[in-house]
C-alpha cells in the first residue's frame, strides 16, 4: 500500500500471475473497505487490538487476488497450477487444482420473478445436538433457499455429522473444511471473524452466475420474511426492483433478539412445549431494539442501519458485471459512505433476522 501526492492509497500486488505457458500476468488485490484508511485497517489495528472480538470488525486480512489477465482453457482436463511470484523471486506461491467446475444444486426454488437464493451461512462451530441444525436447515428451505453452504471450523458430533450427510446427499448442502489444519491457523487464531469474512468471500464469489442472489448471515439468525408465509421472495423482489430503479447491489435487514434458552418457562409453559419444535419454544422478540448493542441513538435520533443494527443482507451474486469484493459482516463493506449509494435497507415487514441466543449448547 503506497500513498500518491494527493495522500491517495494506491494497492500495488507486487508478484505476477503465471500458469502454463502463460508467465508474468498482471495481477491485482482488492482489499477490503472501511471507514479508516487500508493501512490502518490491515496493519495497526492488527496490533492494537489483541482480543477475539475486533470492535465490530475493523481488524481486515481478507482480500482477493484477480488474475484477469490469464486465459481459461476449458478443453484441458487437467490444469497446470497457478503460481503467485514477485520480480525478485523473493515471494512466491504455488497453488495446485486451481479450477473447481461451478455446481448448480439443490432444490429449484423461484420466487414469482424466477430469482433463485443461496445461502452462505457463516462458519458453524461444534454443534452438538442435531435438533437445531435440522429445523434451521428445513426453515430455510421452506422459505425460499435453494442451496446452503456450510463452513466447518471444527468437527461436529456424530449425530450432526449424520444428518450433515443426509443433506449433502439432497444435494441441498455444500459442506467446505474450514478447520483449523486445513486453513494453517488462519480461521481459528486471533480472531473467529478472518473464519467469516474469507467464508463469506469464498461463497459470493463460488456463486458469482450460478444463483441470483446470496443470503449471508450465521447459524443462529433465523430469516424471516413478508407475512402471511414468511417467505423471502418478496425481499428478493424489492432488492431487484431496487437494482434496477436506483442501482442497489445489495438489501440488509435488521437483527431483532429472541428469548435465550437459558429463559426459564414455568410449569404450564413447559408443559405447553412438549414435542414442540425449538423454533416453536424460543418465539418472544424484543418489542424495541436494546441500545446501544442492537441501535445507536444520538439524542432523540436512533438509528439501527449496518452494524448499528446488527444488520445481515442478501447480496445480487447473478450479475457478473458487479465487481467481486471481500465481504463484509453487517454490509458489503465498512465503508458506509458508499454502501449508503449500493445498499437498500429493507424495512422489517418485507425481512429480517431473528437472532437466537445459546443454541451451539444444545
Amino acid at each position: 500500500i503506497t500513498t500518491n501526492e494527493l495522500g491517495d492509497e494506491m494497492i500495488e500486488a507486487g508478484f505476477t500471475c503465471s500458469m502454463g505457458n502463460q508467465l508474468d500476468t498482471r495481477a491485482t488485490v482488492l482489499l477490503m473497505k472501511g471507514d479508516k484508511t487500508y493501512e490502518e485497517h490491515y496493519f495497526k489495528r492488527g496490533e492494537k487490538y489483541k482480543t477475539p472480538f475486533s470492535t465490530n470488525g475493523d481488524r481486515f486480512r481478507t482480500l482477493i487476488i484477480v488474475c484477469e489477465e490469464l486465459f481459461f482453457d476449458k478443453s484441458l482436463s487437467r490444469h497446470p497450477p497457478l503460481i503467485l511470484k514477485s520480480p525478485d523471486s523473493k515471494f512466491s506461491l504455488r497453488i495446485g487444482s486451481t479450477f473447481a467446475r461451478q455446481m448448480k444444486e439443490g432444490d429449484n426454488v423461484k420466487n414469482p420473478h424466477g430469482k433463485q437464493l443461496v445461502h452462505c451461512l457463516n462458519p458453524v462451530y461444534g454443534l452438538t445436538d442435531p435438533r437445531w441444525i435440522i429445523e434451521y436447515l428445513e426453515y430455510h428451505r421452506a422459505i425460499g433457499v435453494s442451496h446452503v453452504h456450510i463452513y466447518n471450523v471444527n468437527l461436529h458430533a456424530p449425530s450432526v455429522q449424520q444428518v450433515l450427510e443426509v443433506y449433502r446427499r439432497q444435494k441441498f448442502i455444500t459442506r467446505h473444511d474450514w478447520s483449523d489444519n486445513a486453513s494453517k491457523g488462519y480461521t481459528t487464531h486471533v480472531t473467529y471473524e478472518h473464519a467469516k469474512w474469507a467464508a463469506q468471500t469464498d461463497c459470493a464469489i463460488r456463486n458469482r452466475r450460478i444463483y441470483d442472489y446470496a443470503l449471508f448471515s450465521d447459524i443462529d439468525e433465523v430469516a424471516f420474511g413478508a407475512l402471511p408465509d414468511g417467505k423471502l421472495g418478496p425481499a428478493l423482489d424489492v432488492c431487484e426492483k431496487a437494482k434496477k430503479n436506483g442501482g442497489k447491489v445489495a438489501c440488509s435487514f435488521n437483527s431483532n433478539t429472541v428469548t435465550s434458552i437459558y429463559t426459564k418457562l414455568n410449569d404450564e409453559e413447559e408443559a405447553s412445549m412438549e414435542n414442540k419444535l425449538l423454533l416453536e419454544r424460543y418465539t418472544h422478540v424484543e418489542a424495541d431494539p436494546h441500545c446501544p448493542a442492537n441501535c445507536k441513538c444520538d439524542g432523540g435520533n436512533c438509528t439501527r442501519k449496518f452494524h448499528n443494527g446488527r444488520q445481515k443482507y442478501i447480496a445480487n451474486v447473478g450479475d457478473i458485471y458487479i465487481p467481486p469484493r471481500p465481504m463484509w459482516t453487517h454490509a458489503l463493506s465498512r465503508d458506509y459512505d458508499e454502501m449508503e449509494k449500493v445498499m437498500e435497507v429493507l424495512p422489517d415487514e418485507v425481512m429480517h433476522v431473528r437472532h437466537y441466543q445459546g443454541h451451539w449448547y444444545l
